[in-house]
């Protein structure tokens, strides 16, 4: 074979293609290099992923990225570019196998400075286990925010096909737009959610244009602040309980914090108390979570006991019998 490219593609990201193209490594290297036969012989080849998805737009981000990033950013954040939302993509703020945060400049006629985009992986399901868990009794809603009603939809569902995870994935995201719409009404220390696009949730960016918000479990606390701290994310919880929403993966880890104010992240798995049976549990976990972090502050508590407390202080009667 005389023809080659010169880079590799990452497995981090998932690019839509005319040709769904799968790669692995040199796997998805030598089909690449196949596609390529009409090339003149012993030439060699570059691979450009905006040119190969055909990609065409006025959008020219700062960020320096690789070829395959950067094809990325202009298919989920192009859009937003186009409709005067974000006037630029400065950084990259958290990258993982569920989604990659991007600090954007925000358009001018927008009332902040700066934007988080959170662009998600297409294959996000493959790395979360047990999902369905948190899907029981849940409400799908598709990338317009429309109930899914269909037979044909559920069938897909079930039977885990393309279209099915497609549905899934939607849905995924429907769920988070949707709890963070709600929970910033109520006042709660959330990002406050700005628009949702294909793959992409843009929100409140927490941070300056060069340092973002750590996230809470690498901040060293002064001692007289963590008490106060703690009694806000209860409060939160409390709050969000109220408000039919158990986060069900609150730690630490998803808590921003800068110069004394915090933001709770990552609500993508969030499920409703009255709709899901192993609600309590989940909420249980986040509460020992927090607890056993704040713990390091000598603030000591009973998870138990406190979960327990706040569930039927906020959760009607019948349902804290049914989960409890």
């Amino acid at each position: 074979m005389n023809f080659y490219t010169t880079e590799y593609l990452d497995d981090d990201y998932d690019l839509p293609s005319k040709h769904n193209l799968r790669r692995k490594g040199k796997r998805f290297q030598k089909k690449l290099v196949r596609s390529q036969e009409d090339a003149p012989l012993g030439k060699v080849t570059l691979f450009d992923p905006v040119a190969q998805l055909g990609i065409e737009t006025e959008f020219k981000p700062t960020f320096s990225a690789s070829k395959l990033e950067r094809a990325w950013i202009l298919e989920y954040l192009g859009p937003f570019y186009e409709d005067h939302y974000i006037a630029d993509v400065l950084h990259q703020v958290k990258g993982g196998k569920e989604a990659t945060v991007y600090c954007c400049l925000a358009h001018a006629r927008l009332e902040t400075q700066y934007i988080a985009a959170k662009v998600y992986r297409p294959k996000i399901f493959r790395t979360l286990k047990n999902d369905a868990e948190y899907r029981q009794g849940r409400t799908m809603l598709d990338e317009e925010r429309q109930v899914m009603r269909g037979r044909r939809e559920k069938l897909a569902i079930k039977k885990k096909s393309d279209y099915g995870q497609g549905l899934l994935h939607n849905a995924w995201l429907a769920n988070e737009y949707q709890f963070l719409l709600a929970l910033h009404a109520a006042g709660a220390d959330v990002p406050k959610p700005i628009a949702q696009g294909n793959n992409t949730i843009l929100m409140e960016y927490l941070g300056d244009a060069t340092i973002p918000a750590p996230t809470l479990n690498t901040v060293e606390l002064p001692r007289d602040e963590a008490r106060a701290l703690f009694d806000r994310v209860m409060r939160n919880a409390e709050l969000m309980l109220r408000y039919n929403c158990v986060h069900a993966d609150l730690s630490a880890f998803n808590i921003l914090y800068w110069d004394g104010d915090i933001r709770i992240i990552d609500l993508p798995q969030a499920v409703s108390p009255y709709v899901n049976p192993k609600a309590f549990q989940m909420f249980e976990r986040d509460i020992t979570r927090i607890c056993q972090y704040f713990a390091r502050y000598g603030i000591a508590t009973n998870p138990p006991q406190l979960a327990r407390e706040l569930w039927r202080r906020n959760v009607r009667r019948d349902t804290s019998e049914v989960f409890l």
